[in-house]
């Protein structure tokens, strides 16, 4: 039976906000303030600081995009991007403006508008690096591996300690089939952030793929620990204690991961499969 172990897509960096150079202006507090609270109270301070009229320019624009930030993590997407078309209005040079608004296009599945942003956001700030890392996301989701890692080279370069941007280059090695690498950026990844989940998940499927199944049990296993909720890591574990034919623990993962991700169908026909072998014992 040929199964392969699937990994979790590329993913794009959630919504930044750009700390560095901050004005010294008067009211500064305020405009530090913004963007430093929590995305659950930035809304509020955020506009509370709109509403106060005392910045303009790149000042503003940086307090538009931190409160589309905060919609965005909220689930606001269309008062995200309008406070991202608000901020590209009053200064059409803001990188991160772009490089978030082309991370909602993203997630709808919308790549060639992502990768529009964020070749905008690259050519306003050709050292952008977090924009090099969302377009290789992109352009890895459109399986264009080779420009995709491109990117996260670039990105890396910039910031050899973002883990993300290594973990994004190892999901595009894996997408490609060469698993060594993947395995050394997912290392690194894990190595500069050790509760990265996603990571964890994606090296036990490179380890899967090898053939090293204790390994990739061991690095669910991890997954699982850091994230009890993330259906993946039961998915690819079942499989991994189906090839090993310890079929008890493999239904208890896929039981798991169907309760966990009931609309996905790959954990449906797992749990048929294993079910009915065990039924014929």
């Amino acid at each position: 039976m040929q199964m392969r172990f699937s990994t979790c897509r590329l993913l794009a960096c959630m919504a930044v906000v750009v700390l560095a150079g901050l004005p010294r202006v008067a009211a500064a507090d305020e405009l530090d303030s913004c963007v430093k609270l929590s995305d659950d109270l930035a809304v509020a301070e955020c506009s509370r600081v709109i509403d106060s009229h005392q910045y303009t320019g790149r000042s503003l624009a940086r307090l538009y995009t931190r409160r589309g930030g905060a919609y965005q993590a909220q689930g606001d997407v269309n008062r995200a991007v309008a406070d991202y078309n608000e901020s590209m209005r009053i200064d059409p040079t803001y990188p991160a403006a772009y490089s978030n608004r082309g991370n909602i296009w993203f997630r709808r599945g919308e790549f060639d508008r992502a990768i529009a942003d964020y070749n905008q956001a690259i050519q306003f700030d050709p050292k952008y690096g977090i924009a090099y890392a969302n377009r290789g996301s992109a352009l890895g989701a459109k399986g264009d591996l080779d420009r995709a890692i491109a990117d996260f080279d670039q990105a890396i370069q910039f910031d050899p300690k973002d883990a993300e941007a290594y973990y994004g280059r190892g999901s595009a090695w894996s997408a490609g089939g060469d698993y060594v690498r993947a395995i050394a950026d997912y290392d690194q990844a894990i190595q500069l952030n050790p509760k990265y989940g996603p990571a964890y998940v994606n090296r036990g499927s490179a380890w899967g793929n090898r053939g090293d199944l204790d390994r990739a049990i061991a690095d669910f296993d991890q997954a699982i620990r850091l994230d009890p909720k993330g259906p993946k890591a039961y998915y690819n574990r079942g499989m991994a204690w189906e090839k090993k034919r310890i079929l008890h623990a493999a239904l208890a993962d896929f039981k798991m991961h169907s309760q966990l991700a009931p609309s996905d169908p790959d954990g449906m026909t797992a749990l048929k499969r294993v079910s009915k072998v065990l039924r014929v014992r």
